[in-house]
């Protein structure tokens, strides 16, 4: 996050994407013109990654988003990380729902992470908060 955050994105930005309440700030957003693209670090359960992946749906089809886009990790990966941590391969079944979507113009991914080895040297990646591991 501090990466990108150094490239000019702004953090923990909060975006008005729907008419009846606020939901929560997006991990990371860039201006890409009069619109932002966001991008969402799944550290959450799976329920999570529905909100993310539905925030940042509406945020299109409303036009306050030319895209965003959803990390997580793989179900190889998510056993390493907390309980429960959403991954691509329970969202997946739901990408035709997403897919169908009447949208003009709009970029909505869905990224999975995969890790290179494991070691019981390696050291553990400190807890942070919404999206706001430094590592």
């Amino acid at each position: 996050m501090q990466k990108l955050q150094s490239f000019g994105w702004q953090l923990e930005t909060p975006v008005d994407i729907t008419t009846v309440r606020r939901p929560g700030p997006m991990d990371a957003t860039y201006q890409v013109k009069d619109r932002l693209f966001c991008v969402e670090w799944e550290t959450g359960n799976i329920s999570s990654s529905h909100r993310s992946v539905n925030k940042m749906a509406l945020g299109i089809m409303k036009k306050t988003l030319i895209g965003g886009a959803l990390i997580l990790p793989t179900r190889e990966m998510y056993q390493y990380l907390t309980d429960r941590i959403g991954n691509f391969r329970e969202l997946s079944p739901y990408f035709p729902l997403w897919k169908s979507l009447n949208i003009e113009e709009g970029l909505l991914l869905v990224i999975a992470i995969e890790h290179d080895a494991v070691s019981d040297k390696a050291p553990r990646i400190p807890k942070g908060t919404d999206g706001r591991a430094l590592q």
